[in-house]
C-alpha cells in the first residue's frame, strides 16, 4: 500500500508523522528518507509525540548514530547520513535493535538495496515540490499502517 501526501509546512510533515506513529505496534522499521533539509526530523518528531515521547527530546542522532527514547513503546533513532552508503562488510548497525522497539531510521536510502529489512519495513520518502512544499509518500506491506 503507497499514498503520497502533501506538507506545504512543518506542522503539517509532523502531523503526518504523529498520524502514522498513532497506527504502529512496536516493532515496526519506519525507513526515513530525502534529502538535507527535507523534513526528515520533523516528520519523526511527530511519529515520537504519538508514542508519548515529548518532540522536544528528539534530535536528530547525526553525531551519536542513534538515539533511544521511552514512550508508548521504545523509539530508536538512527541518522545514517555520517556513514553514507555502508559497505557490505561493514556492519548494519540498525541489525542489533530490530523487534526492540519502533526504529525510525534518516537517510535510509544509503542502506543497501537488498537489506533484509526493507521487505517488511514503511518506507517514508520525502521530496521537496515548488513553493516549499513537500511530498511526502508512505510505503508499507503492513495492513495495519495508517497513510491517509
Amino acid at each position: 500500500m503507497a499514498s503520497a501526501l502533501l506538507s506545504s509546512a512543518p506542522e503539517e510533515t509532523y502531523a503526518l508523522g504523529e498520524r502514522l506513529g498513532g497506527s504502529l505496534r512496536g516493532d515496526e522499521v519506519v525507513l526515513v528518507s530525502g534529502e538535507l533539509g527535507a523534513g526528515k526530523t520533523v516528520f519523526i518528531k511527530g511519529l515520537a509525540a504519538a508514542l508519548g515521547i515529548p518532540p522536544a527530546e528528539v534530535v536528530s542522532p547525526t553525531y551519536v548514530l542513534m538515539n533511544l527514547y521511552s514512550g508508548k513503546f521504545d523509539l530508536y533513532h538512527f541518522d545514517l547520513y555520517r556513514l553514507g552508503t555502508m559497505p557490505e562488510a561493514l556492519e548494519n548497525p540498525v541489525d542489533e535493535c530490530l523487534g526492540a522497539g519502533v526504529l525510525a531510521v534518516e537517510w535510509a536510502q544509503y542502506l543497501d538495496a537488498g537489506y533484509f529489512a526493507l521487505a517488511n519495513a514503511v518506507a517514508v520518502t520525502i521530496e521537496a515540490e515548488a513553493g516549499g512544499r513537500r511530498r511526502i509518500t508512505i510505503r508499507s506491506p503492513l495492513p495495519y499502517i495508517a497513510t491517509a
